[in-house]
């Protein structure tokens, strides 16, 4: 009787907690949905333009694909893995996804090597540039971080931390590349080049906990640095459409680029934002009648602020 009364009560809490936590999980998914719908509605900046925004899109989809079907081969006994491919034939379907995110991984990759050969792109690689001024930067930030120091230092396009980022994913890309190209053609290499399958098995370690590394440094460095870090809270924008709010960029990179801001239309980083002059009240600042432009809230806003 007891062992009945234990298993009734073990069930209904299951279900309180399921149902108690799920509505909690419902109720703030919503509220933080609505706050991210709400930067719509504020006076952007293009951050990243449509073709590095597209860059970004591949690479993440691609890395999140490569970390899900990678450690469902590992974890093969857990129960996530058996949702997902416990089906028959899910296992082999697993090894097929995997190869093809790795391959739209290296198509992204070097995708971005000629973005760089263009005229945005090396200004993106020599803004991307580790210099002495971040290590100085580094140590102001740390100063501030334990009160030793009021403010924290001023960035410019690139903090640090994204410069950090960056490079870390390039050289992920690369072993990641290497060592996964050795694991899928292993016949070749130890057949016909004659490596031996103890240099596979390194080559096997190598990927594996390079893959939690990146997957770690995600999920510790970036998802903070965009997504819950004070200053960008609820999100930074930019990856979903290269656009993020005025306040936002102005706040997070306050020596970087002077970028043009409107509700609706905006501009690419390198685009200075001109000298505004006083502005007659219904004039725009080059002289021209003022209309009004319509936010992305839906309401209309003057905008004397911001030439056409």
């Amino acid at each position: 009787m007891r062992a009945g009364w234990a298993e009734f009560f073990r069930d209904v809490y299951l279900w309180l907690i399921g149902v108690t936590i799920g509505f909690m999980l419902l109720h703030n998914g919503a509220d933080w949905m609505r706050q991210i719908r709400s930067m719509g509605a504020k006076v952007s900046v293009r951050r990243l333009s449509p073709g590095e925004t597209a860059q970004h899109w591949v690479l993440m989809v691609s890395f999140s694909v490569l970390v899900i079907t990678g450690f469902s081969l590992r974890f093969s006994d857990s129960a996530w893995v058996k949702l997902l491919f416990g089906w028959k034939g899910g296992f082999e379907a697993r090894g097929i996804i995997h190869r093809a995110a790795a391959v739209i991984m290296v198509i992204g990759a070097v995708w971005h090597c000629f973005y760089l050969m263009g005229g945005r792109g090396r200004r993106w690689f020599k803004d991307m540039m580790v210099g002495r001024e971040d290590v100085w930067k580094f140590g102001q930030n740390i100063a501030y971080f334990f009160g030793l120091r009021r403010e924290s230092p001023r960035f410019g396009r690139f903090s640090y931390m994204e410069k950090l980022e960056y490079w870390a994913l390039a050289w992920g890309t690369v072993i990641m590349t290497g060592t996964g190209v050795m694991l899928w053609f292993d016949n070749f290499f130890v057949g016909k080049l004659g490596i031996s399958k103890g240099f596979l098995q390194v080559m096997l370690v190598i990927h594996y906990y390079e893959a939690w590394l990146a997957f770690l440094a995600i999920v510790v460095w970036h998802i903070y640095g965009t997504v819950f870090k004070p200053g960008v809270y609820p999100m930074n924008p930019a990856w979903l459409t290269g656009k993020m709010p005025k306040e936002m960029y102005q706040h997070e990179h306050q020596d970087g680029p002077r970028l043009k801001a409107r509700a609706v239309r905006v501009t690419l980083e390198d685009e200075e934002e001109p000298e505004i002059g006083p502005i007659e009240p219904g004039m725009s600042n080059n002289g021209r009648e003022l209309k009004p432009v319509i936010s992305l809230a839906g309401r209309e806003e003057g905008s004397g602020t911001i030439a056409p």
